[in-house]
């Protein structure tokens, strides 16, 4: 429930969703934080958990972890936009900078995420083990390198390309971490070979769940905001063409853009709540010719562009000629 409500607050900041979504969050983040226990460690420990149906007694599962910070930084996000619980707040935050981190193991010679620090190692017919990364959305390509390299070898040692109810955290999981653009879509035009024309799997179980793979697979892989960075194509073969219109995007932005070449073509950007943006620069090296709301603005260049928006505003980027 906390994911999908981070999701529909992130890409809008809608004050008026945020307040009715708020006591709700507020609760999970209080249960969450009174009921983790400080080991001798300092850390905090999500213990008599259960990684899977059947397990007992878990410590950390992976997916607890992801699920718990992510709960935690919505309230926290909520206290400061609705101005609400500052005090409360502080105390999320600091149960969350000290959670437990997420373990690892060894498989084949190669570091992988364990399913639990105590209980269940690995699982052979889930994404359990991936959920951290999506939908919780606690590792990206702006992550510290060293969790990027473990989530690749995990999606490489799961292989979960087919799973009952679990394709649509894997793929989008995949993309979020840089996984190959290439294998991605080989694994996900088989995966839409099983499909009904609305994507939902056929002699699926587990309800409507998966019709979100491939859509939301190819978006996260033509434009995604990774810790408030907008990256464009992140995830793309460069050599295949690819375009988009309005993506909505964390921020409360509606992007579009062309891959063609190799090159991208242009940007353009509503801002709807009027949010500073933060966008990896398209032409790395090159100066931006840019306008706001059909007004020439000064050239922008460097690696990582900021940009001041107000509400309503319409921003166009090209590479300088």
């Amino acid at each position: 429930m906390v994911t999908n409500m981070a999701t529909a607050f992130y890409t809008t900041y809608d004050r008026k969703y945020a307040e009715r979504i708020y006591p709700y969050v507020r609760g999970a983040a209080v249960f969450w934080s009174n009921y983790v226990k400080k080991d001798e460690n300092g850390r905090y420990v999500i213990f008599n958990d259960a990684i899977h149906e059947g397990t007992v007694g878990d410590s950390n599962p992976i997916l607890s972890l992801g699920l718990v910070r992510q709960t935690l930084q919505l309230a926290t996000d909520l206290s400061a936009y609705l101005d609400l619980d500052r005090q409360l707040a502080a105390n999320w935050m600091r149960v969350r900078e000290n959670l437990a981190t997420f373990p690892v193991q060894e498989r084949d010679g190669q570091p992988v995420f364990r399913y639990t620090e105590k209980g269940p190692a690995w699982w052979n017919d889930n994404t359990l083990g991936i959920q951290h990364i999506f939908p919780s959305m606690q590792i990206d390509l702006e992550s510290d390198p060293r969790w990027i390299t473990i989530a690749r070898n995990t999606i490489e040692k799961m292989e979960r390309w087919t799973d009952n109810n679990g394709t649509n955290s894997f793929f989008p999981a995949a993309v979020r971490v840089g996984y190959s653009a290439d294998s991605i879509l080989y694994h996900l035009h088989r995966y839409s070979q099983h499909t009904y024309p609305n994507g939902l799997q056929l002699n699926n179980p587990h309800g409507i769940e998966n019709c979100s793979t491939v859509p939301t697979t190819i978006n996260q892989m033509l434009c995604g905001v990774h810790q408030q960075v907008l990256k464009l194509f992140p995830v793309w073969p460069k050599q295949q063409h690819g375009q988009f219109g309005n993506l909505r995007v964390d921020g409360a932005f509606l992007v579009s853009s062309k891959l063609e070449n190799g090159v991208v073509a242009y940007v353009e950007i509503l801002s709807e709540q009027g949010r500073n943006l933060i966008l990896d620069n398209p032409w790395p090296g090159r100066k931006i010719s840019w306008r706001k709301n059909g007004k020439i603005m000064q050239p922008l260049e460097g690696d990582r562009l900021r940009i001041a928006t107000k509400k309503g505003d319409r921003i166009h980027l090209i590479v300088a000629v």
